[in-house]
């Protein structure tokens, strides 16, 4: 997984995941931040990438759920596609 720095005006994170040869760039909105560190107010942009990075597997798999036209599991059901 790649963290492609913060989307501003879609106030996400934006994420790509290889799945098979192609680049799938999904977003990890603040909202989904806030919610797993149990606060009202923006995640600070350091705690944000770490809780990134450890939760990769776990957005992997919401990523490329999405990309097959599932749903994701939770906590991740607030991910979305880039574009999408």
């Amino acid at each position: 997984m790649e963290i492609l720095g913060k989307d501003k005006q879609a106030e996400a994170y934006r994420v790509a995941v290889e799945i098979g040869a192609r680049q799938v760039v999904a977003l990890v909105p603040d909202a989904l931040l806030s919610s797993e560190y149990g606060q009202d107010g923006k995640v600070s942009h350091g705690a944000a990438y770490e809780w990134i990075a450890a939760h990769q597997h776990g957005l992997s798999d919401a990523i490329t759920a999405l990309h097959k036209g599932a749903k994701p599991a939770a906590p991740f059901t607030l991910v979305t596609l880039e574009g999408a």
